[in-house]
């Protein structure tokens, strides 16, 4: 048993390795800087005159634009 759960953790972290070298975008997305890049700002709720357009780091909070 103590065997197979080595191999299985060494397989797991060989494919986890393998994939932050493909991809390394996906693991450094920083939602708040991208938000204030689109002229955006992150809120709790927008109000009536700004559009909601995605989440920020939170997922209670929105990245909101001024119509």
């Amino acid at each position: 048993m103590k065997i197979q759960l080595f191999f299985f953790i060494l397989l797991f972290w060989v494919t986890v390795s393998q994939a932050k070298k493909k991809y390394p975008e996906y693991g450094s997305l920083d939602l708040r800087r991208e938000c204030r890049m689109g002229n955006g700002r992150c809120k709790n709720q927008c109000h009536e005159n700004e559009v909601r357009i995605a989440y920020c780091i939170r997922p209670g909070t929105h990245c909101c634009l001024q119509q």
